[in-house]
């Protein structure tokens, strides 16, 4: 059985998910203002991977019999200057997401929930290699430095991303 502070903070997260690909969705909207396809594709894909993930939280709160409670979601910028400042806002949020799963971590341990602690495992993992990939990017515009060409070719690689797939854990 889940507690109802867990549960409160689970509900919390799950909308905090849903903001996130408000976030995303903000940032493929001022890419494509700047003409930049690619990158604001890899956004887009990054928006569904966030659904993905509030409704895995949605489907375990559902299986925990717990109520579940939708918040209201705050709009979001969709300006941004460049396509490395996109990804900088990106790093920097996905950071404050691996601080909040950590924080629920640390609450489902002290509820003493294993079962909760072992589902939010695959968002540990999960974070790890959002904010890892994400730095890459970053990282390759940073040696893109004012290259057009650089850029160009950086788009046309983030074009290639493909669809989020739904993990193992969500589906029942």
């Amino acid at each position: 059985m889940i507690s109802k502070e867990l549960a409160k903070a689970i509900n919390e997260q799950m909308v905090f998910e849903m903001y996130s690909s408000y976030i995303y969705l903000g940032l493929a909207a001022g890419l494509e203002r700047l003409k930049l396809p690619g990158a604001a594709h890899w956004m887009r894909m990054q928006v569904d991977e966030e659904l993905i993930h509030a409704n895995i939280f949605y489907n375990y709160l559902n299986d925990q019999e717990a109520e579940i409670t939708l918040g209201a979601i705050d709009k979001v910028a969709t300006k941004v200057k460049s396509a490395k400042e996109a990804f900088e806002l990106a790093l920097k949020h996905e950071r404050i997401v691996t601080g909040r799963i950590n924080q629920l971590c640390a609450l489902a341990a002290k509820n003493n929930n294993y079962a909760t602690m072992t589902f939010l495992n695959f968002f540990v993992t999960e974070q790890v290699q959002e904010e890892k990939s994400v730095q890459q990017i970053i990282d390759k515009y940073e040696v893109a430095g004012s290259s057009k060409e650089a850029l160009l070719f950086i788009d046309k690689d983030l074009a290639l991303r493909a669809a989020p797939t739904v993990p193992a854990i969500a589906q029942n």
